[in-house]
């Protein structure tokens, strides 16, 4: 019997109704690491300075091991989509024992991080005031894992609503405990740096009581009884988790690792560079989120469709989440070409004359930054779209040829080799990031498109 295709219009309102609120947590997430630096910022250069370098060691390590357990909506996805609502809790039982063994490593690691960053020769002051910092935010490793696998549970199911309404609401808790914690206001200890730590801690596990809540009380949850076996143990699928999740986490830290490269290298170059870097790469993180929230929602999609087992409606759900990329990026390209000197504003002063340089480099590097947005998120979705089949291995080695070995080696080569400079650098990372954008929905398309 031939199955039954759902129209295009249906699949862009399945494809909103799932990614804008994934859209508003992502961009809430952004937002609390901007505040968190934005309030520590007010106690000295060298606070920012330190909560700016281990904040960002810590969410690399994070993101590698949220990336692993959250293969588990994939498995929920399809199992969804075959029907097989019996396999759901299961699925997402064994990803919690999977978060709470990565946690165990994760945790240690972050609380020792500085340990790491002493080798890189950075200030001593720097590096006592960041181990302050991690040794309070490290606890908030557990936590952030097992939001991601519920998040990633509620997300297959098309119910992400919760997922956006606790990270938007988990923004303004962080805003006020961050700075009562930090200044000692609002009846708070005023604990400096390190208030910041235990801020992003609190939150952390304020967003799981608050998903767990909604998951064990939500009419539309009752059916998949998430919470009755919770502690059974199979060690096969578990293992699962980690073989497919892997990957995914590995090309997290390539991609990561590109713009934490790419910073490193722009600050070699000097201190405009290295503003500028960091003015641009402020702006594409929006689009990017956004890109990520399609891409979840077209990966969630397709998996739908691979557990219906109806190829070309999956086939339509990964076009369709690319079509959205190509929009969203052709607006961002426009948005950074027309509009380059508003939003270098928003984080200089056009009027300072010391910061003529920076706003004149940051004109360039938008530029190139508007030449690869709609590459950057097809890449992105594509990506994810893949991941809803279960194909994991290969994405991660084109990402690590075209964000590596062309985006990195590319960049290095225009940049220090030929003296391009910074716009080299970008060049390069542009490049990079073309070829990814190319080549991973190839993939997806050839993949979607042939027969089993």
């Amino acid at each position: 019997m031939e199955q039954q295709k759902i129209t295009l219009r249906e699949e862009l309102k399945a494809h909103i109704i799932i990614a804008l609120p994934l859209a508003a947590a992502f961009l809430a997430q952004i937002g609390m690491a901007l505040t968190d630096n934005a309030i520590v910022g007010r106690l000295g250069s060298v606070q920012l300075a330190a909560i700016g370098l281990t904040g960002n060691l810590l969410w690399e390590i994070l993101i590698v091991a949220i990336s692993i357990v959250s293969i588990v909506g994939v498995l929920v996805a399809q199992s969804f989509g075959a029907k097989q609502i019996n396999k759901i809790a299961h699925h997402v039982h064994q990803g919690i024992w999977v978060a709470i063994a990565l946690s165990i490593p994760g945790t240690l690691l972050c609380y020792n991080a500085t340990h790491l960053l002493a080798l890189t020769d950075q200030d001593p002051q720097v590096l006592l005031l960041g181990n302050q910092y991690l040794q309070a935010a490290a606890w908030s490793f557990l936590p952030a894992l097992l939001f991601t696998v519920l998040r990633s549970y509620t997300a297959s199911l098309s119910l992400a609503m919760a997922v956006g309404v606790i990270t938007v609401g988990a923004l303004g808790l962080n805003a006020l405990l961050t700075y009562g914690l930090v200044f000692g206001k609002l009846g708070f200890p005023a604990l400096g740096i390190v208030g910041a730590g235990w801020a992003t801690t609190s939150v952390n596990w304020a967003m799981l009581l608050a998903m767990i809540i909604y998951t064990a009380c939500s009419k539309g949850l009752k059916r998949y009884r998430l919470y009755h076996g919770l502690f059974d143990l199979d060690l096969a699928e578990c293992w699962q988790i980690i073989r497919l999740g892997s990957p995914i986490g590995g090309l997290a830290l390539v991609e990561s690792g590109l713009f934490m490269a790419v910073a490193i290298m722009m600050g070699t170059i000097g201190v405009h560079a290295l503003a500028a870097n960091q003015v641009v790469i402020n702006a594409i993180a929006t689009t990017f989120m956004v890109s990520l929230a399609i891409g979840e929602a077209a990966g969630i999609r397709v998996a739908h469709g691979i557990g219906a087992g109806n190829r070309a409606e999956s086939r339509q759900s990964g076009i369709v989440g690319l079509g959205l990329g190509v929009f969203l990026g052709s607006l961002a390209g426009l948005a950074f070409i027309f509009g380059s000197h508003l939003l270098t504003g928003i984080f200089l002063d056009l009027d300072e004359p010391a910061n003529l340089q920076v706003i004149a480099l940051c004109s360039s590097l938008f530029v190139i930054a508007a030449a690869f947005q709609l590459f950057d998120g097809l890449q992105a979705i594509a990506v994810r779209a893949l991941r809803g089949m279960k194909d994991v291995f290969v994405p991660m080695w084109i990402g690590t040829l075209g964000y590596w070995v062309v985006g990195i080696g590319g960049g290095y080569t225009l940049a220090f080799v030929l003296g391009y400079g910074p716009q080299g650098l970008w060049w390069g990372l542009a490049i990079g990031l073309m070829l990814t954008g190319i080549l991973l929905p190839a993939r997806f398309l050839i993949l979607s498109g042939s027969r089993e």
